[in-house]
């Protein structure tokens, strides 16, 4: 099931304009690349966030394909 965060996260990311797509993408992949840090110097508490993290991206990046192919079939 998911957890409240993942679902408010899901609902910005479809309600987000494509700028804000770009800076939300921006935003998560610098969160995944600090998880990493954090793994790397056995700093992170919870092991889990790295998935977050990626899963959190792929959300950006899927919304962000599924309107350039929306785009694609309207014109």
């Amino acid at each position: 099931m998911k957890s409240v965060k993942q679902t408010e996260f899901v609902n910005k990311v479809a309600q987000a304009s494509n700028t804000e797509l770009e800076s939300l993408l921006e935003q998560e992949r610098a969160s995944l690349y600090t998880r990493r840090q954090e793994i790397a110097r056995k700093q992170l508490s919870n092991p889990q966030a790295i998935g977050i993290a990626r899963k959190n991206v792929a959300r950006v990046l899927s919304e962000m394909r599924a309107r350039e192919i929306k785009a694609g079939r309207e014109s």
